[in-house]
C-alpha cells in the first residue's frame, strides 16, 4: 500500500469534500431549525491529510475512500437524551442513512462513549450540479448529549483509549468520574420532564381560568399569564426573565397583584400606545404592554419601556 500516494489522492479530494461538510451542515442545521429542538451546538470537521493517511495505514482498508466513513464528520450535541431519537429520525429523513451503532445500547462500561454514530450520504433525490460531485460520498454523524460530549472530551485528553491504559490506582477515580457524568445527564432529563410537566400544569389551569393567582411567581406562571392577558400581542419570551427580576426588585411577588394593576390601568395602556405607539401602525408585545401597566400604576422599573427596543410587535 502506497500511503505517500494516497494521501497525495486526498489532498486532490479534499476540495470535494470540504464542499460535502458545507451542504450536509446546511441541511442538517435546516432540518434541526424546522424540529425547534433545542441544540447545544453542531460542529463539523474534516479529517487532515496526515489524519486520513495514519487511519489508512492503521486500519489497513483497501479501499479507504469507501471504507473510512469519517472523513467528513458531524455531531449533534443536544440537551436531553430523549432529544436522541428525534434527531436521529430527522437525519434518516434527510439522508440516505447506510448504517447506524447505537452505542447508547452498549455495554456498561465507562469507556462507551454513549452517543448514536450514523453513516450517510445526500440524498439521490437532491438534484442539481452543486450534488453531482458529493452524492455518493459516505460522512458520519453523531449524536449525543451536552454531558455525554462533555465525558468524551475529558477522557480523549487524558489519552485513555480503553480501560487497560489507565494506572490501577487512578481506576476508581476514573469510574466515579464516568458515573457522575451518567448521572448528571440522567438528572438533566428528569428536571426537563418534570419542568414540561410543571409547564403543562400552569396552562392548563390559566385555559381552565382556575389559575392560583397567590402563588409565588416563576417563569412558568408568567409566561402562561402573558399569554391568557395577551392573546394577541406577540409573546417576547426571551424578555421574560428579565421582566421577572424586575417585578421581583419591585417587591412584585404573586399574580394576583400584577392581575390588580391590570385591572385598574388597562384601560389607560390603550390610551398610552395610541399616544405613544412603538413605531406607527405598531402596538407593543406583551412584555411592553405589562411594562406599561406597571409604570401607569406608579412601579419604577430597571429599564424604561421606551428603553426597550424588543418590545415591539
Amino acid at each position: 500500500m502506497d500511503l505517500d500516494k494516497i494521501k497525495k489522492e486526498y489532498e486532490e479530494k479534499y476540495e470535494i469534500y470540504d464542499k460535502l461538510e458545507e451542504e450536509a451542515e446546511y441541511i442538517l442545521g435546516e432540518v434541526l431549525v424546522k424540529s425547534k429542538i433545542k441544540i447545544h451546538l453542531v460542529l463539523s470537521r474534516i479529517k487532515e491529510p496526515d489524519s486520513f493517511r495514519d487511519k489508512v495505514e492503521r486500519k489497513q482498508v483497501k479501499n479507504p475512500f469507501k471504507d473510512i466513513t469519517d472523513i467528513v464528520g458531524l455531531r449533534v450535541i443536544c440537551l436531553f437524551r430523549s432529544d436522541i431519537e428525534r434527531i436521529v429520525n430527522l437525519i434518516k429523513k434527510s439522508f440516505k442513512v447506510t448504517s447506524i451503532d447505537n452505542k447508547l445500547e452498549g455495554d456498561d462500561s465507562y469507556f462507551g462513549y454513549m452517543a448514536v454514530h450514523l453513516v450517510a450520504e445526500i440524498k439521490a433525490s437532491n438534484r442539481g450540479k452543486r450534488y453531482d460531485d458529493i452524492k455518493k460520498l459516505p460522512f458520519e454523524i453523531q449524536v449525543t448529549t451536552l454531558a455525554m460530549n462533555s465525558w468524551s472530551t475529558i477522557s480523549h485528553y487524558l489519552d485513555y483509549k480503553q480501560e487497560i491504559d489507565i494506572p490501577k490506582e487512578l481506576r476508581r477515580d476514573f469510574t466515579a468520574l464516568s458515573a457522575l457524568f451518567y448521572v448528571a445527564d440522567t438528572q438533566f432529563e428528569q428536571l426537563n420532564k418534570l419542568r414540561q410537566k410543571s409547564r403543562k400544569s400552569v396552562t392548563e389551569a390559566f385555559k381552565k381560568r382556575k389559575p392560583n393567582l397567590d402563588q409565588a411567581i416563576n417563569l412558568d406562571n408568567l409566561t402562561a399569564f402573558l399569554h391568557k392577558k395577551f392573546p394577541k400581542r406577540s409573546h417576547t419570551h426571551s424578555l421574560y426573565s428579565m421582566l421577572l427580576k424586575d417585578l421581583k426588585n419591585a417587591g412584585i411577588n404573586s399574580l394576583r397583584e400584577i392581575e390588580e394593576m391590570y385591572n385598574k390601568a388597562s384601560d389607560d395602556l390603550y390610551k398610552y400606545e395610541k399616544s405613544h405607539p412603538p413605531d406607527p401602525g405598531r402596538i407593543y408585545s406583551d412584555v411592553g404592554a405589562i411594562r406599561i401597566i406597571l409604570e401607569l400604576c406608579g412601579i419604577k422599573l430597571s429599564i424604561p419601556v421606551r428603553l426597550v427596543g424588543l418590545d415591539k410587535n
